[in-house]
């Protein structure tokens, strides 16, 4: 009697592994989405925490430009660059005797409002 090089399945017909045929294909299904909603919130928190460094050096360049010239149109120059440097937000200048304060606030939607400050002081 001749052999059938057929491959024949270890597993009698009915058994476990019958049964879950396709479950492969549903656990990715039910998985995909999570692992996709995962990364986005990774990379949303990335974006935010890009925007807050960026807040700070624009609050860092503001201050400094508000320290080198001290009249009031510079307090226009100087919200002009910090708005350029950080790319966004609203920059706002305080002074006081020695010092000068410029804070630069934002928002990114899913995440919650930051302000960034940076203060120079005016050398006599």
């Amino acid at each position: 009697m001749a052999r059938s090089r057929v491959a024949r399945s270890a597993r009698p017909p009915g058994s476990v592994g019958a049964t879950q045929r396709g479950s492969v294909t549903v656990e990715f299904a039910l998985g995909l989405p999570s692992v996709v909603l995962v990364l986005a919130l990774a990379l949303s928190a990335i974006a935010w925490t890009l925007d807050v460094q960026a807040a700070q050096r624009g609050a860092n360049e503001a201050a400094r430009a508000a320290v080198v010239e001290p009249d009031a149109g510079a307090v226009a120059v100087a919200v002009a660059v910090g708005e350029r440097v950080a790319g966004m937000g609203i920059v706002t200048i305080s002074r006081t005797a020695d010092f000068v304060t410029a804070c630069v606030a934002g928002r990114r939607v899913p995440w919650p409002a930051y302000e960034r400050c940076a203060a120079a002081r005016s050398m006599p």
